[in-house]
């Protein structure tokens, strides 16, 4: 009951925040932008993992970029993100447009909202009360056919180095009947490495997953969606005594979304 209200809370304040944008508003400036994004996930899955035996999972992420005048090409942005009850995330990067796509270099500070160190009923995943992660990337240019990606991410507190690379299509609907919907495909895969870790049991794994969304746009700052995800890993780690964790495999899961620019 709890999410199902939260699924019509977040309907209920897409339709209202695009129709007060339909109106002519004052732009914050064309050197600035801001975007929003509300989701409800019907789990909770990062890297490949299903990171808790809770069902849903609500995340807000605000994100402000600003285009450096002086530095053509440039940009610095800062974002926060929360997770429901489960974690913040507070950020802070730096983009340059290249010939060949956009470096993205940047800093994310990781708290745990409860404190904990392990997620209930979950096992080997392991979130710690703190951390941070430095990360480095490139975003290939938008006319290839596959608007490929390549980061590369450094915990301090695990660890840990991960690895993922991504692919991007984008497709109109209109050519398959579903007229005004934009189709967004995605797929990835990733490698996670720690030779030791502060608070990680599985250090290392490899994990790969595919998504698909279906968006519809209220107005040029407004649209709304839903998408299909999957994800798999191959991590075989044990614990105590050499009991396997049992965190190999896949999982599905499904979202609702709305994205907001101003």
């Amino acid at each position: 009951m709890k999410n199902s209200l939260r699924a019509l809370a977040l309907t209920v304040f897409t339709l209202s925040v695009a129709q007060a944008q339909a109106a002519p508003s004052s732009p914050l400036g064309s050197d600035l932008s801001v975007r929003a994004n509300f989701t409800w996930a019907s789990k909770n899955v990062a890297r490949g993992k299903e990171r808790s035996s809770d069902e849903g999972l609500f995340q807000s992420q605000l994100t402000l970029e600003y285009a450096v005048p002086t530095i053509i090409g440039t940009s610095v942005y800062f974002s926060g993100y929360s997770a429901d009850s489960f974690e913040k995330v507070y950020g802070a990067g730096i983009r340059r447009d290249m010939e060949c796509g956009t470096l993205d270099i940047g800093y994310q500070h990781t708290s745990a909202n409860s404190h904990f160190v392990g997620t209930k009923n979950v096992q080997g995943y392991t979130l710690a009360p703190s951390d941070n992660e430095y990360y480095i990337g490139l975003v290939l240019s938008k006319d290839v056919f596959l608007r490929p990606s390549a980061y590369l991410f450094y915990s301090d507190e695990l660890r840990q180095y991960n690895f993922v690379v991504s692919a991007r299509k984008d497709f109109d609907g209109t050519d398959i009947g579903l007229s005004g919907i934009n189709i967004v495909t995605k797929l990835y895969a990733g490698s996670i490495y720690a030779s030791e870790s502060n608070w990680d049991a599985a250090n290392s794994y490899l994990y790969a997953g595919a998504s698909v969304d279906f968006i519809y746009a209220i107005s040029p700052n407004a649209s709304v969606g839903t998408g299909l995800n999957f994800a798999y890993n191959n991590d075989d780690a044990v614990g105590v005594k050499g009991i396997p964790l049992n965190t190999q495999g896949g999982v599905f899961w499904y979202r609702f979304f709305a994205n907001f620019r101003f």
